[in-house]
């Protein structure tokens, strides 16, 4: 099973996410959370388009979606985390 990276989203971001409107999300990179340092180490490695997963929560409705990651960026201390549009809602 392909690692898969939760975050939560709210209105209207998660909408736009879930539609393929706005392909990625931007997070502060907090070094305490295992999740940001198991991504920066997928983002040394490289990775191959699919290899890995962000799931997207919206905490009012509990609806989320899953994308593959595509790109991971790091710029002033903001993790970019991009994905492929694909319908594959939960």
């Amino acid at each position: 099973m392909k690692p898969t990276y939760k975050f939560k989203s709210r209105e209207p971001f998660f909408t736009k996410e879930k539609l393929g409107i706005k392909n990625n999300t931007v997070r502060e990179i907090d070094l305490n959370e295992e999740k940001f340092l198991e991504l920066i180490q997928h983002m040394m490695a490289g990775f191959n388009d699919g290899d890995i997963a962000v799931e997207i929560m919206n905490p009012h409705t509990i609806g989320s979606f899953v994308r593959n990651i595509t790109d991971i960026s790091i710029y002033n201390n903001l993790m970019i985390i991009t994905w492929e549009h694909q319908e594959k809602s939960k």
